[in-house]
């Protein structure tokens, strides 16, 4: 039994050495190709459990990670998703063993920023992006995208803040007087109040968070 399991093995990885050595005549830069490539092989590229050969997880990572870019300009963010979690999976494995862990970490980091971006997920996405400066204070892409996640987050805010208002004020307006009775100008007052402030949001305290 313990000499078919590693037959078995032994026959998987000569099958992935194979395939990895088939993609470096793929031209990796060309997103049909890379996607066609990947999904002819993917049985081969999710089946990594048993892979522990350090050489062999960074080929594998290296074009996940290609497949990752296709897919996001496909907006294909779903399945992105799912393979950027087998990235990270297999981002342990090589930690402390492989050379290149920190660069393929990064850039793995930096497409979960931007398919939680592309969700609208702006606090998530920026949570990776603060990582992402930590390792790169000086990179210009981050700290754009830093921004933008956090004016995004700040717009979301801010449509929430007058949704509520014009409520209070349509619903006071209609209802008010039988539902509130004498509060019904105070209550009134404060959907004016919530309304008009966002106003002073987009004008001031917008312009102290950029």
């Amino acid at each position: 039994m313990l000499w078919v399991s590693v037959k078995k093995l032994n026959k998987v990885e000569n099958n992935m050495d194979s395939i990895i050595e088939k993609s470096l005549s793929i031209n990796m830069n060309y997103t049909d190709e890379i996607m066609a490539f990947y999904r002819e092989n993917q049985s081969y590229f999710d089946n990594f459990d048993n892979i522990n050969e350090v050489e062999t997880i960074e080929e594998i990572i290296l074009i996940k990670q290609k497949y990752c870019e296709a897919l996001e300009s496909k907006a294909h963010y779903r399945e992105l998703i799912v393979v950027l979690k087998h990235i990270f999976i297999l981002l342990t494995k090589i930690k402390s063993k492989s050379q290149k862990h920190d660069i393929y970490y990064e850039r793995a980091l930096f497409y979960e920023g931007i398919v939680l971006e592309r969700q609208k997920k702006y606090s998530q996405s920026n949570h990776r992006f603060k990582e992402l400066l930590i390792i790169d204070p000086a990179n210009d892409t981050y700290k754009n995208w830093y921004q933008s996640n956090k004016e995004k987050n700040l717009d979301n805010s801010k449509s929430s803040i007058e949704d509520i208002a014009v409520f209070i004020i349509v619903f006071t307006s209609l209802l008010g007087s039988y539902i509130f009775g004498k509060a019904y100008t105070t209550i009134l007052i404060i959907g004016f109040v919530l309304y008009i402030g966002t106003f002073f949001y987009t004008r001031v305290i917008k312009k102290k968070a950029t």
